[in-house]
């Protein structure tokens, strides 16, 4: 498409190097006349988007672009040919077709960070046009200027005219001065390894990959690993701080858990700042995105590393003060490094929008300040290193005196131990003595449970045989009346035989500890009603009233099996103590974090020399109820033994004639 002149107004700032004066005259609104004493010009310009250039949308392999085009003339109307390095920015890509007008020769430069070193007309990492300009020649430059990577995105433009010989003069201050920072940073990482090759401490490792990184990122700054590691790799290279300021940080965030001991000295602080390391992940993943599909994600990254480093830089800072406190000695030096890092940072920024002037210290602040940061780390790390080493020494002063002192321990020991020998003879007689006692309890037991058998098993077997062979041989000899009577005894004789079963099999269980306590929530009341229904043709029998007494919804905390053998053996008792048309009272109150259970009856009562016999295991203390039944012995001992299982207490108050009351507690269950 045909390219339109621009018509706007260009400011040219002429600054005089040496005793030369610096002059320019406009041929016309873009022209510029240029003189031999020119050693610099710069075009001021609007910002893009009000008019700056012609503005071209194109589809590139990276996506949509826009490229400005702008065209204007220099005349030099000197007798020299005066040589020129054009200088327009940073830009993705950059051409320039120059003409000469009269000749009509015409010339193609081309620059731009995308471009790889050998594809440029200026072979550097500069993006500089090199121009010729012969005596009383005026030149047509249009320029095509290409961006792709929002971050580098201008928004004003700024053309200069440079002097080669200067250009030439501050790369070599730059080359010098840089060369002299990367030669610190190169020593002081082989320094720094070689402690970490003596000693394995991961600390001088991390910072080993700091240094490197930090070296890194400088190099990518001054284009030298562009030149130098990977000339033919320029995308790459425009997306390498991606990948290299992460690395740095991380190596830096690491180094800082293990100088300061944060593991030790702020165990919480050192799990928090793992998730710094998570985020700094973030922006190599968008480089690798920018790098193999083309997305611009450059804008992001950046922004995502500025605000990380603000808050690795802050956090840092208030981790030495906080670990400092805490009296650890090597966190002064990380405080002062950091602090001074800071200002060297600090004071960069502000050149570079302007507010200081551009000097040798301003230019180089944060070169100096990672310098000094450097070598006060590297002071803290031998610091350090010669803390643990004066640590190590008094540990082997103590491990002298502490042998010394093992010496005159064992003598010492000695004589205890026989001592000790003493004792242990004596604890060992007494522990025979307690068995003995036990085999004696046990051989006592076993012959309690031989007599229950032989003498109480015995009798209802008795009973019942004889029954069955007066129902055999002599029925019709007997009324119908008498027959009844004599199955009332002989039942009355099962039931007893099969309570003394029930409790010889419980005793023989909580004697052999084969008892299983399994506590559960249990609802009083249905397990009282459940209860009295089993014992409800005992209590017909006799013409005896069983009342409860529980509230509604009153729920118990115990083994569902203790608890119904203890409520059953009490109501059985009551029931075998209580004349015919006695009454039993069952009831059920609730008393902080127990419920208390009572079975009252009106009975015939148990004198007080009797009641201190109950609960003695070493006596096998029966007696027959009302109508003569017959009891084992074992019930009360039992229910003794179940309540205190589950957490309760139980309690036996009797007046002889009155009656008796059976208390019990359990654990309540609230709602």
């Amino acid at each position: 498409m045909k390219y339109h002149k621009l018509f706007w107004g260009i400011c040219v700032w002429l600054w005089l190097m040496g005793n030369m004066g610096l002059q320019a005259q406009h041929i016309s609104a873009d022209t510029v006349r240029l003189h031999s004493g020119i050693a610099s010009l710069d075009l001021g310009a609007e910002v893009y988007h009000q008019g700056l250039g012609l503005v071209v949308d194109s589809i590139g392999q990276w996506g949509v672009y826009q490229t400005h085009r702008l065209e204007f003339w220099l005349h030099n109307q000197s007798s020299d040919t005066l040589h020129y390095l054009l200088d327009a920015g940073n830009w993705a890509y950059q051409t320039l077709l120059m003409d000469d007008l009269e000749t009509k020769a015409g010339q193609r430069l081309q620059t731009g960070r995308f471009l790889p070193i050998s594809a440029r007309t200026y072979p550097q990492h500069e993006q500089y046009f090199p121009l010729k300009l012969a005596p009383q020649q005026i030149y047509r430059l249009r320029l095509s200027l290409r961006e792709e990577m929002a971050f580098y995105q201008q928004q004003k433009l700024r053309i200069r005219l440079l002097n080669p010989a200067q250009v030439q003069e501050e790369q070599s201050n730059i080359l010098f001065y840089q060369g002299i920072f990367l030669g610190i940073l190169g020593v002081m990482a082989l320094y720094n390894f070689l402690i970490f090759w003596a000693v394995r401490d991961i600390s001088f490792w991390y910072y080993v990959l700091s240094i490197t990184g930090l070296g890194m990122y400088f190099m990518f700054y001054y284009g030298f690993s562009l030149e130098w590691l990977w000339p033919g790799c320029p995308r790459w290279h425009a997306y390498s701080f991606a990948f290299i300021v992460p690395f740095s940080r991380i190596s830096w965030v690491m180094f800082t858990k293990t100088y300061l001991n944060l593991s030790h000295n702020l165990p919480s602080a050192n799990k928090a700042i793992n998730y710094v390391i998570y985020l700094y992940l973030v922006p190599p993943v968008l480089g690798t995105v920018a790098l193999l599909w083309g997305w611009d994600l450059s804008r992001l990254a950046v922004d995502w590393i500025g605000v990380m480093g603000i808050v690795v830089l802050s956090a840092m800072v208030v981790l030495g003060i906080l670990v400092w406190r805490e009296g650890y000695r090597p966190a002064a030096f990380f405080l002062i490094a950091n602090i001074i890092f800071s200002f060297g940072s600090i004071l960069f920024i502000i050149r570079e929008v302007g507010v200081f002037p551009d000097t040798l210290l301003t230019r180089y602040s944060v070169q100096i300040g990672a310098v000094v940061q450097v070598v006060l780390f590297s002071l803290g790390l031998a610091d350090r290193l010669n803390s643990a080493q004066q640590a190590l020494a008094r540990q082997a002063l103590e491990t002298e005196r502490l042998a010394l002192e093992k010496e005159t321990e064992r003598k010492r020991l000695i004589e205890e131990q026989k001592v000790a020998l003493e004792q242990e003879v004596a604890q060992r007689t007494a522990d025979l003595n307690r068995v003995v006692a036990q085999l004696q309890e046990l051989n006592h037991i076993k012959d309690r449970f031989f007599s229950i058998i032989s003498h109480d098993l015995r009798s209802p077997l008795a009973t019942l045989a004889s029954f069955l062979n007066i129902l055999i041989d002599y029925s019709d000899n007997f009324s119908a009346d008498e027959l009844q009577l004599m199955a009332r005894k002989t039942r009355q004789s099962v039931n007893n035989l099969s309570d003394l079963l029930e409790n010889l099999l419980e005793w023989a269980l909580s004697q052999m500890d084969m008892s299983h306590f399994e506590p559960q929530q249990l609802p009083l009341e249905n397990l009282v009603q459940e209860i009295i229904g089993l014992l409800e043709v005992s209590a017909q029998e006799k013409n005896i009233v069983v009342q409860t007494h529980i509230p509604e919804h009153l729920s118990v905390f115990a083994d569902r099996n203790m608890l119904s053998f203890v409520l059953r053996n009490a109501l059985v008792n009551a029931l075998k103590f209580t004349d015919s048309g006695g009454t039993i009272q069952i009831c059920a109150q609730e008393e902080g974090a127990l419920v208390w259970v009572q079975i009252k009856d009106n009975g015939i009562g148990i004198s007080a020399e009797d009641l201190d016999k109950i609960f003695n295991p070493q006596l096998h203390f029966t007696r027959r109820g009302t109508q003569h039944e017959k009891g084992t012995g074992l019930g009360l001992l039992l229910c003794k033994e179940f309540v205190e299982k589950g957490g309760g207490q139980i309690i036996l108050q009797s007046d002889l004639g009155k009656g008796t009351t059976l208390s019990f507690s359990v654990p309540v269950v609230r709602p």
